[in-house]
């Protein structure tokens, strides 16, 4: 708290000094932390704001005792101490090389585990490919599990793998990359991004008036 001003001191975001801790998600972070960067910087410059791109086992930890101030990703924290806000709904696609030997075209339903897929591992706390793999037969589709949506549409496009994409994501990496972004024929074909926080840090001025940026900056 040396830092941070006490909650319900008088916070100015124009002349005030302070440090807020946010978690973007990854692969959110690859098209909000520019944005949430630039925004504060521009209007309150005294506001300094740290980025990490992952969540972890102690990310509710974090939240409860204000280490992470605010965690933005497609997961919502079901706990009644938290508040989670839906920000926007992204939908997903299905990505594959455009010089694979047999997709030329949208796939049915059955045919979408049937082809081997890349995927960001299922290892990774709250990983974003885990919601398409959660028996052991589509588990088994998988072929190579890497780090990140970036290495995973990387490999996409060298090989005849596919993967589950946001679409935002594989439209801005399709033609470098020389992608086909396809409907994705599953019922799981969107994902609702959101903005989640500690209800103990809603009482706090400078919490509010940053939750508030948050929101503004990311609904689309």
């Amino acid at each position: 708290l040396v830092q941070n001003e006490l909650p319900g001191s008088g916070f100015e975001p124009a002349s005030s000094e302070r440090v807020f801790h946010l978690c973007v998600c990854s692969p959110l972070d690859s098209i909000l932390t520019s944005q949430i960067y630039n925004h504060i910087e521009q209007i309150a410059p005294n506001i300094h704001v740290m980025f990490k791109s992952s969540l972890n086992q102690n990310t509710e930890h974090q939240l409860r005792y204000q280490e992470t101030e605010f965690v933005i990703s497609y997961e919502d924290f079901h706990r009644p101490e938290f508040t989670s806000v839906p920000l926007f709904k992204d939908e997903m696609v299905l990505v594959a090389s455009k010089n694979h030997p047999t997709i030329k075209g949208p796939l049915l339903k059955h045919d979408v585990y049937n082809e081997q897929h890349a995927a960001v591992s299922l290892d990774r706390f709250a990983s974003f490919s885990q919601t398409w793999y959660d028996t052991v037969d589509k588990q088994a589709s998988i072929a190579y599990q890497g780090m990140a949506m970036m290495s995973v549409l990387s490999v996409v496009s060298q090989t005849h793998l596919v993967a589950i994409a946001p679409r935002w994501l594989a439209e801005e990496f399709a033609e470098s990359l020389e992608l086909q972004v396809l409907p994705l024929p599953l019922k799981q074909n969107s994902r609702t991004c959101y903005l989640s926080w500690h209800e103990a840090a809603g009482r706090d001025k400078g919490h509010q008036w940053m939750e508030e940026q948050l929101v503004s900056i990311c609904k689309r």
